[in-house]
């Protein structure tokens, strides 16, 4: 090899190491996703009122924070309960912020292989994720694959993050965020969908297997989560958020509903900081005009659901407090 030769290859290579840094940054700079959790992340840290509620879950998570009072919404949209946990330890072990209650997200949709297999935007989720760890318990080194990806290589194969950003910029160009709570989208309505049914089908398919209705890892994260409450006396409600009609029945195909929180209940009941578990998936099954798209509620949908929720938790034994 030459000396000329290998000054080229030097010269190449630095010049893809170049490339590489600009485009991880400039994607991390335009991803929304990014910029919307990097605005919660300090939404949080600026929180200083009581802190009785602490909802998290996926974007299926809907809490109006403006609605219930001294709450924090930190759903962060394709969350499963394994973003879950580091997230929620980091809070109880680092952040030295306590609530009274975890609203956890229970939906049918968290519980499936295709939720726990979920890892995009690993750019945010390395700041939380213990990929070392993730690995060892899923028995996968494949996994630390998603660590490289999100420190370095951001940009590789989220195109659908990239589109996302656009769409957002456009109809949605300003974010106004309380307490981490977002409007959901809000620019179509399911009720104008011409063929619910089969949207609902198609959406159940893709969040749902037929061949696994509890994923091993996922059983093994939530009773992590329900052990890391315990242990920091933090109590638990598991919260079934509305979903269309169409939808459910959909799963109800897929997955054996009874039997699948029959088994989550089990596993929630061998803690006693569990409170149990509030059930609004069919709430709006005759309000198609709520939601956005089978399992996401609209703007009007989040507000009217809250406000349920709100009113369910003053008036029971869980004692909404007062600001």
């Amino acid at each position: 090899m030459t000396r000329k030769f290998a000054i080229r290859i030097l010269l190449f290579v630095v010049f893809l190491l170049t490339a590489n840094f600009v485009f991880d940054r400039v994607f991390k700079a335009f991803s929304v996703h990014l910029k919307v959790n990097e605005m919660m992340d300090e939404q949080f840290e600026e929180f200083d009122g009581t802190f009785s509620y602490l909802a998290m879950g996926n974007s299926h998570n809907s809490i109006n924070t403006r609605i219930l009072p001294n709450s924090f919404n930190y759903g962060s949209p394709g969350e499963n309960y394994i973003r879950t946990y580091y997230k929620l330890k980091y809070i109880l072990e680092s952040s030295g912020r306590k609530p009274e209650y975890l609203l956890l997200q229970a939906d049918l949709s968290n519980f499936g292989p295709k939720i726990s297999d979920r890892f995009e935007y690993n750019y945010y989720w390395i700041r939380y994720v213990n990929y070392a760890e993730l690995a060892r318990i899923k028995n996968d080194k494949d996994i630390l694959y998603q660590w490289l990806e999100g420190r370095y290589f951001s940009y590789a194969g989220n195109y659908k993050d990239f589109w996302l950003s656009i769409v957002y910029r456009i109809k949605m160009k300003e974010v106004d965020m309380y307490r981490g709570y977002r409007a959901h989208r809000d620019y179509k309505n399911f009720a104008n969908v011409a063929d619910r049914q089969k949207v609902a089908w198609d959406k159940a398919h893709l969040i749902l297997s037929q061949y696994e209705y509890l994923d091993d890892d996922i059983k093994i994260y939530f009773e992590m989560i329900m052990k890391l409450c315990q242990e920091h006396d933090v109590k638990v409600l598991l919260i079934r958020f509305p979903e269309a009609k169409e939808l459910y029945e959909e799963e109800a195909k897929i997955v054996p509903v009874d039997k699948l929180y029959h088994e989550i209940g089990d596993i929630a009941s061998k803690f006693i900081v569990f409170k149990g578990i509030l059930d609004y998936h069919d709430l709006f099954f005759d309000h198609p005009e709520y939601f956005f798209d089978p399992d996401h509620l609209n703007v009007r949908g989040s507000d009217l659901f809250t406000t349920r929720l709100a009113d369910d938790l003053s008036n029971s034994r869980f004692g909404l407090p007062g600001e």
